[in-house]
């Protein structure tokens, strides 16, 4: 049962990345 909460961990982690990588990709294309 504790590894529910890793793999939660994990992909919550993972998404947060994600959006801030997009955002700043976002910022960067629209700074152009």
């Amino acid at each position: 049962m504790g590894n529910e909460i890793i793999i939660t961990a994990t992909i919550s982690s993972t998404l947060i990345l994600v959006g801030l990588a997009l955002g700043f990709i976002l910022l960067k294309i629209q700074g152009e």
